[in-house]
């Protein structure tokens, strides 16, 4: 018999993955969506259910700069609520933060480098994972910590890199595809791969904290000549120059722990999603 799961952040680019990914496999999911109540405030439908999976989340960091007090209520104190519930309940959790690293003082990045945050969202996760670390240690909450870098597939907002990038290659008003700067480095990971790793936490002996990348970085100049190859297109890829406040120019995740913990390694090179994107972004325009 499958086990009941609690997925939070549900109807997010990740959670529906996550979800389809757990109904194909059997399991019973029990979606929760912010139309279903505020995350740090609500009650969740966690009794019985034998893993919660933590995605709900405000990530988009130019807007935590803008708005921090709203990052903090959903991010932080939203987890403290997932945390009661799992407390009460003896709930294990796999909590999903995100990049804490600031500029790395090393490539690749392992679990052990120092965390530093250069924004008001990757303070809020820092904060999310010190209390999943403390209900842990205090309250017996098993807690696994996933720490995704650059995630990117089907179905994400155009607010993000290569979703914006793709939907410019496709458009015929745009006669150009336009970036902020072509010289930023990061470690982009498929939503399928990153969903798979996902999956295996939740095998009870698993515990800590894992990193969620690729292993390799590629600049924003590489993801446009990639979308522009994958696209059949020759439109110019034109770079405003301008670099963002605390730009980090290369980030390379070190997944050796997931690799020998977890027996995980994504399968999904950069060419193969960019191409997949495309491919569904030209069905949807269909």
């Amino acid at each position: 018999m499958k086990s009941e799961i609690l997925v939070t952040g549900a109807t997010g680019f990740l959670g529906r993955h996550l979800v389809e990914a757990l109904e194909a496999r059997g399991h019973g999911v029990r979606p929760h969506s912010s139309s279903q109540g505020d995350i740090a405030h609500c009650r969740l439908p966690i009794e019985g259910a034998h893993h919660v999976f933590h995605l709900a989340a405000k990530s988009f960091v130019p807007e935590s700069w803008a708005n921090p007090q709203g990052f903090y209520d959903v991010n932080v104190m939203g987890t403290v609520n997932v945390l009661e519930h799992c407390r009460r309940h003896r709930t294990p959790l796999t909590l999903i933060s995100s990049y804490v690293y600031g500029h790395p003082r090393c490539l690749p990045v392992s679990e052990d480098h120092p965390l530093a945050a250069i924004n008001p969202y990757a303070h809020t996760k820092i904060l999310a994972e010190d209390l999943a670390r403390f209900y842990e240690l205090h309250y017996g909450v098993r807690a696994v910590i996933v720490r995704p870098f650059n995630l990117y597939g089907p179905g994400q907002s155009p607010l993000f890199l290569i979703p914006n990038i793709v939907k410019q290659t496709l458009d015929p008003s745009a006669s150009v595809i336009r970036v902020k700067d072509l010289r930023p480095r990061r470690d982009y990971l498929y939503v399928t791969d990153a969903v798979e790793l996902l999956l295996a936490t939740l095998k009870e002996e698993v515990k800590g904290v894992y990193n969620l990348g690729s292993g390799e970085s590629f600049s924003v100049g590489d993801v446009a000549e990639l979308a522009r190859r994958a696209a059949g297109t020759d439109k110019p890829i034109v770079s405003d120059d301008q670099p963002r406040p605390q730009e980090v120019m290369d980030v390379r995740a070190d997944i050796s722990r997931a690799a020998a913990e977890l027996g995980w390694r994504p399968s999904t090179s950069l060419a193969s999603g960019i191409s997949k994107v495309v491919a569904a972004e030209r069905k949807a325009r269909e």
